[in-house]
């Protein structure tokens, strides 16, 4: 059987096209994030004190994980196979590839439990003030960023190179002609161990940030009629809403193509476009970019500061119904 890979040479599965392509997002999408950090740092309200770090610490790792996908390593992953070659600056500057993979790896996971911590900490802050649950607040932060250190590392089994590489070719027949097979490092033989576990954490992690969100909900209720006025819940209700816009809105724009590697990898005939693989990659380095322009459209105070700097952003504005920042509550323990 002759396979379309074996003699494809469109610019599209290349890895020149992979690497422009990332560094021109990583170019715009720098000043973007440190914009996005500004806000976030200089033009939170006093009222929106007791997220405000917890809203940093995720910029900061969105950030992170962006550019290092985009700029420090370019992974250029072989879908079907976990094999491919960096081609980012770490890689330029002699940074061995096992390093490069857990710094993914791991600033992946950060930026996941730092999602949680921006719910976990709403939920510390608003409704379980209680002194003695305030003391298990620092070791359940704590805990949440040991546990990728101790879970990732389990799921990487590198194999030996050369079992690697029967590997990759009991699955692609031939060396395709956009691929430098003397490059290609192979990280793992069984995807279902390595995918797997990757995918029961990131919905352990989506899991918890529904139960936080949910519970907040609720006891926000029951608040309501005891210590807070209906206008202070509303208001701290319309900024949980615009949080998980602004994360389900880069979550909508990548879902389709973890879908893609899902289908690529546990498709019964196992499925290999290097141009989806690119573009899959593209997608999801652009994560933080869009919850940046996110963050920015959805909270009030960053809206309206934008605006006033750039004065074409008119369009961005909403109704005075979506205000996001609890003007009437001053919470400012973190």
């Amino acid at each position: 059987m002759v396979y379309d890979y074996c003699s494809i040479t469109d610019y599209l599965y290349t890895p020149d096209f992979f690497e422009t392509v990332l560094h021109v997002i990583s170019y715009i999408s720098i000043p973007v994030h440190c914009y996005g950090g500004f806000c976030v740092f200089a033009k939170t309200p006093i009222s929106m004190q007791s997220v405000k770090w917890s809203m940093m610490n995720l910029h900061l790792f969105s950030c992170l994980f962006d550019l290092g996908v985009s700029l420090f390593t370019i992974p250029y992953i072989l879908f079907p196979v976990l094999a491919g070659y960096p081609l980012g600056l770490m890689q330029k500057f002699g940074v061995p590839i096992e390093i490069q993979v857990y710094v993914v790896l791991f600033v992946g996971a950060f930026m996941l439990v730092s999602i949680t911590i921006v719910f976990e900490n709403r939920l510390f802050v608003l409704v379980l003030s209680d002194k003695t649950l305030q003391r298990f607040r620092t070791p359940i932060y704590i805990l949440h960023y040991i546990l990728p250190i101790i879970f990732l590392p389990a799921l990487v089994n590198i194999p030996d190179q050369k079992a690697g590489y029967r590997n990759l070719m009991d699955h692609f027949e031939c060396v395709p002609p956009y691929v430098d097979i003397k490059k290609v490092f192979y990280l793992a033989i069984t995807k279902r161990y390595f995918l797997g576990g990757c995918a029961s954490f990131i919905v352990a992690m989506f899991v918890e940030v529904w139960f936080f969100a949910f519970i907040t909900n609720r006891m926000l209720k029951k608040q309501m009629t005891k210590t807070m006025s209906q206008k202070t819940v509303d208001l701290h209700r319309k900024f949980q809403r615009a949080f998980i816009l602004q994360l389900l809105i880069p979550f909508i724009i990548v879902f389709l193509p973890i879908c893609y590697v899902g289908f690529s990898c546990f498709a019964e005939s196992a499925f290999h476009n290097q141009a989806l693989n690119n573009i899959t990659i593209i997608i999801i380095s652009s994560h933080g970019f869009f919850s940046t322009i996110a963050m920015i459209a959805l909270h009030t105070p960053y809206r309206e500061y934008t605006q006033q700097l750039f004065p074409f952003c008119k369009r961005l504005d909403f109704s005075s119904s979506n205000q996001t920042a609890p003007q009437s509550v001053m919470v400012t323990n973190m």
